[in-house]
């Protein structure tokens, strides 16, 4: 009881912040919309609902100092507040998915707009292209009803990742002394430059292995959006977890 009432109130101090956003988003997409008819030209645009993931991925590395603060100052533990903000992330994750849904649809009436879901799993790969002889795009996008829950539930898992990244990676900087920030903020740099000069020193077993295993997991070839869910499901229950262990021992800063 005292979780659902914490994740109503995290999500009472989301919801402003969430108006504000789709406020400026739809501006913008107005904007382009009205352009691209009163000027008489073509473009496209495609991938908008990333914004909303990084706006949930913002939220999420500003959803714990004060909220951890008030909850400690109100005697309520840590595994409250631990599944309170969890389950808040949830109505505003699903609520934004069908959002971004019908902007997109309503879009992409004037502005040949692909969400990630149609570029990845749709038919955009199929038959979208460019005609430069109409100087248009040629696309018609499918909105079955299976494209249409699946981009919502699709859409939804991502959200819900990145909301949940966030809130580690606030948790990580939160835990750790000045130098230990310095390390952890360099250590993804330094590991992308290790990577990149030693994948040629990888076995042609392990590359294989990898150039399979990461398309399969998120059904890039099979174009099956539900295996993509379900490695965000995995990554998110992960990240949970070390959330979880993270907050254990963590005490209330001013």
């Amino acid at each position: 009881m005292k979780s659902l009432k914490l994740a109503n109130f995290h999500i009472q101090m989301m919801l402003p912040s969430a108006m504000i956003y789709y406020m400026v988003f739809i501006t913008i997409i107005t904007f382009l919309a009205a352009s691209n008819s009163g000027s008489g030209q073509n473009f496209s645009s495609s991938g908008l609902e990333l914004s909303t993931a990084i706006f949930l991925f913002v939220m999420g590395l500003n959803a714990f100092r004060e909220n951890f603060n008030f909850s400690q100052a109100n005697n309520l533990s840590r595994k409250t507040f631990w599944s309170g903000l969890l389950m808040s992330i949830l109505p505003i994750a699903f609520l934004m998915s069908i959002i971004d849904l019908i902007i997109n649809r309503i879009y992409n009436i004037f502005v040949p707009s692909p969400t990630n879901f149609d570029m990845i799993y749709g038919t955009y790969r199929d038959t979208g292209m460019f005609d430069w002889n109409a100087m248009q795009y040629i696309w018609v996008q499918n909105n079955s009803y299976f494209t249409l829950i699946s981009t919502v539930i699709w859409q939804f898992a991502v959200y819900v990742l990145f909301f949940i990244l966030g809130v580690v990676i606030t948790m990580i900087y939160f835990r750790s002394s000045n130098l230990l920030k310095i390390i952890v903020s360099l250590t993804p740099v330094a590991l992308l430059v290790l990577l990149r000069n030693m994948i040629g020193l990888l076995p042609s077993t392990w590359i294989r292995g990898l150039g399979y295993f990461i398309p399969t997991a998120f059904g890039w070839h099979s174009r099956n959006p539900y295996m993509a869910i379900f490695t965000f499901l995995l990554l998110s229950l992960f990240l949970t977890g070390c959330f979880y262990i993270l907050l254990r021992r963590a005490e209330a800063k001013e």
